[in-house]
């Protein structure tokens, strides 16, 4: 996930968002990625060195000692003008046009669960130059076509926006076919990415392997998570 911030992106992490939040770090702490950091937490450019995730990514003490407070509102008009470079997506559903549902599963008059809702990804989802959504790879995630559309990939794909999904196996890439498989994280083979999803995803002549981190990567990601929050996603 860190990957995908580069030097001077104006990068956006919503609530719930304790592995975008670490990523964040590690791209600002070892990648030594130089970029802006702005949060719904409305914290503008933290100290990445003092960031500590709480249980709540909308706690204002997890991004401590920023340069200045941007409201919400702020963010939409920051999208609105083209200058949010990246944003990262959580979901419970993904399908294969890169939809995402943050809703309810089952029909929405009434839902077998009844999720927490969009806040805006339906207004940023067309917005933001560059997203990457982040989910379990399981089959009752990864689906043919999501049960509610919250934030609307086909659109962005009209819009020629890139579009890439980060799971607990793999990097998948969005295009016009459909989600094409980039890389796999290290252990995991093609036949497990394909065998743990319901949708279907293609699979090119050369696929990456994402290599397992060192121990200098993982006490940076450890020092602003010292109670192992992200062990609790359930990602593996």
């Amino acid at each position: 996930m860190a990957s995908f911030i580069r030097d001077g992106d104006y990068v956006y992490h919503g609530l719930d968002s304790i592995l975008p939040a670490l990523a964040m770090v590690y791209a600002a702490r070892y990648l030594k990625r130089d970029f802006v950091w702005h949060s719904v937490g409305e914290s503008f450019m933290p100290d990445p060195a003092r960031v500590a995730v709480r249980p709540s990514t909308g706690d204002p003490s997890m991004e401590p000692d920023p340069v200045g407070f941007f409201t919400t509102i702020d963010s939409f008009d920051i999208a609105a003008k083209g200058r949010m470079d990246l944003m990262f997506f959580g979901a419970a559903q993904v399908d294969e046009s890169g939809n995402i549902n943050l809703t309810a599963i089952g029909s929405y008059e009434r839902p077998k669960v009844k999720l927490p809702g969009g806040a805006a990804a339906a207004y940023l989802f067309p917005l933001v130059r560059k997203i990457v959504v982040w989910a379990r790879h399981e089959p009752r995630v990864l689906v043919h076509r999501v049960d509610f559309v919250t934030g609307s990939g086909e659109e962005r794909l009209r819009r020629g926006l890139p579009l890439y999904l980060c799971t607990n196996r793999a990097l998948i890439e969005f295009t016009r076919e459909g989600p094409v498989l980039r890389s796999l994280l290290y252990g995991f083979t093609v036949d497990d990415v394909l065998k743990s999803a319901s949708m279907r995803i293609a699979v090119p002549d050369r696929v990456g392997v994402i290599p397992p981190l060192s121990e200098e990567e993982l006490r940076v990601i450890s020092e602003a998570d010292r109670g192992g929050l992200r062990y609790e996603e359930g990602y593996g």
